[in-house]
């Protein structure tokens, strides 16, 4: 029962991150079908496990709409939830998902359907009182978003005011900001001029447009948005069929894609899938599959919502572009937190105009559920059509030219022994700051906004400073001078001024803050809250041990290990220290 709960609590810490970085970062690691068999797996074992505390903790993270605002915007509260879709690329669950609907009505032989397409985008909630546009915000957990009107006001595709007759009362209008395919690449080209940041795809680059603290920024990006459907509607005119719904929104100067389709059978709905998939390509704009809804209105309301999905509508997503290779080799990456990641790398393949040659395993546990050897046969795509994936070995293919992974025993950094978690599913290099691989990122990471924030030291200026002899721990962060700062390439004199200010101003940091900063194995920034929350105390915090972290809600058995691990380990407990000294770490009652 103990291994169950281990795989249980490694499952809702999974989940928790990739929600993460779906919601609040827009950067997505996994695919949705990914993504949606790791909330099967954990509702599986929970029913196994058989213990009602621990599914209650569970379904808290299944039942997550969105991601917490990154605390750029202020708060925008939704007048009604704006929810996530059930997702499912099976022909037979589209089937299920009809006769569910007419188990749960009775009395309905035949059901009319809304579909359309699935953009690829940012959901925006637009709040319109008396047809003005009054506030605009994202999706966020599912009833709180950050507030982003200024730069909604920039995109020329949303009207400040509604036009027409039967304005409503209030309305809340939903639909997707994205970016053109032509415009993102050349978005991406005069990134490359302007020795800037590129986007990794177009949804990350319309949602980092929609995140800018400058609205000008927002207003070059030429953002489009397409409306799918509306929240809270009071009208005296009453609309009782989304379709109809729609149709008033295009009259009031919305733009909607001409590619809808309103059926009452499930053949239908396959063709219209069918025909979309064949043209997607054709298209200047990112989807990833159809939406079928319910037309009525009134049978949405009846049908209502289960966890963080309707039951009146479902995504029906397209399968991912599978490509044959051939493994060359596997490497070991090390990561800030010390785990180390397997990278295979596989004979390059074109797959939908980009070239790829290697993937991420994750963990070395992954090397053993994939049954994957050097010279393996294997079947790649890119999740969401961005991020590399192997979908399959092909074992039937094997030769004898095939060879076993051998798993690293060093670290190749520090050349210190690797150890295994405690539920065997990756490997790490338990010298945290004396790694020197480990150590750069855990710097760049201390000094991040996730970390304690001093602006003005980013990745490359911290590169120079260890290779100047003048960082070696986060502790060297505060014995900087500006004379110092001055005797590195690109750092003049007033930049070392305004850096050695920022570096006064980070010493007075949260609690929990502090925590993220130290870059402990799984714990991140909700965990670090949870942690101050308790403790209250930085001191309280480094004395505790296993049995009382163990029993505190939120904290699994993996993550008491890690913090125990990290305690224990001399240097780290010595730098921590030295920190205490010289910062002002203070708590705030979340």
């Amino acid at each position: 029962m103990k291994s169950i709960y281990n795989k249980i609590v490694e499952l809702r810490i999974q989940l928790r991150y990739h929600n993460y970085m779906y919601y609040t970062l827009d950067s997505p690691v996994i695919s949705d079908d990914i993504y949606d068999q790791l909330c099967i797996d954990l509702i599986k074992l929970e029913k196994e496990y058989g213990k009602k505390n621990s599914f209650n903790k569970s379904k808290k993270i299944l039942k997550q709409i969105g991601g917490k605002k990154l605390h750029i915007f202020s708060e925008c509260i939704h007048k009604s939830p704006m929810l996530s879709l059930k997702s499912t690329n099976n022909i037979s669950d589209i089937k299920f998902f009809e006769q569910r609907i007419k188990n749960y009505i009775n009395n309905v032989d035949s059901i009319q359907y809304y579909c359309d397409l699935k953009i690829d985008g940012l959901a925006v909630n637009l709040l319109y009182k008396n047809g003005l546009l009054v506030s605009a915000s994202t999706r966020g957990d599912g009833y709180i978003g950050e507030d982003i009107t200024r730069n909604v006001y920039m995109i020329s595709s949303i009207p400040k005011k509604l036009v027409g007759n039967n304005i409503p009362e209030v309305i809340e209008i939903r639909g997707e900001v994205f970016i053109k395919k032509s415009d993102f690449l050349i978005l991406n080209q005069l990134s490359v001029l302007k020795n800037k940041k590129i986007f990794s795809n177009p949804r990350n680059a319309a949602a980092g447009s929609l995140r800018q603290l400058n609205p000008n920024i927002t207003k070059q990006r030429k953002l489009m948005f397409f409306v799918y459907g509306c929240g809270t509607f009071i009208s005296d005119k009453k609309i009782y069929s989304h379709n109809e719904r729609l149709i008033q929104i295009q009259q009031w100067g919305f733009s909607i894609h001409r590619d809808y389709l309103l059926c009452s059978n499930i053949k239908d709905i396959i063709e219209f899938y069918n025909k979309i998939y064949d043209n997607r390509m054709k298209l200047d704009f990112e989807i990833d599959g159809i939406v079928v809804k319910i037309d009525s209105i009134v049978l949405q309301k009846k049908l209502g919502y289960v966890e963080k999905y309707p039951r009146w509508a479902i995504a029906f997503k397209f399968f991912s572009l599978d490509i044959e290779t051939r493994i060359k080799d596997i490497s070991f990456q090390i990561g800030r937190t010390g785990i180390i990641t397997p990278v295979a790398h596989f004979i390059p393949v074109n797959i939908s105009g980009v070239t790829i040659s290697k993937a991420s395993l994750h963990n070395i546990s992954m090397i053993k559920k994939l049954n994957i050897y050097i010279n393996d046969y294997i079947t790649v795509y890119r999740a969401g059509d961005v991020i590399p994936k192997i979908r399959n070995v092909l074992v039937n293919k094997r030769d004898k030219l095939a060879q076993q992974v051998i798993l690293p025993l060093y670290c190749s950094s520090c050349h210190s022994k690797l150890l295994y978690s405690s539920n065997f599913i990756f490997l790490y290099c338990p010298s945290s700051f004396l790694c020197p691989a480990q150590n750069l990122q855990r710097l760049v990471y201390f000094a991040s906004k996730f970390g304690i924030h001093i602006k003005g030291l980013g990745k490359k200026n911290i590169i120079k400073l260890i290779n100047h002899g003048y960082l070696c721990t986060p502790v060297d962060f505060f014995t900087l001078t500006a004379e110092k700062l001055q005797t590195i390439p690109g750092i003049g004199k007033k930049l070392s001024y305004t850096i050695i200010d920022n570096i006064s101003y980070s010493k007075d940091v949260r609690l929990d803050k502090f925590i993220c900063s130290l870059g402990i194995i799984d714990v991140g920034i909700s965990i670090s809250k949870i942690l101050a929350n308790y403790y209250k105390s930085i001191t309280n915090f480094i004395n505790t041990n296993y049995s009382v972290l163990s029993e505190i809600k939120g904290i699994g058995v993996n993550i008491s290990y890690s913090i125990i691990k990290f305690i224990k380990n001399k240097n780290n407990i010595y730098i921590v220290f030295r920190l205490i000294e010289m910062l002002n770490i203070f708590f705030i009652s979340k």
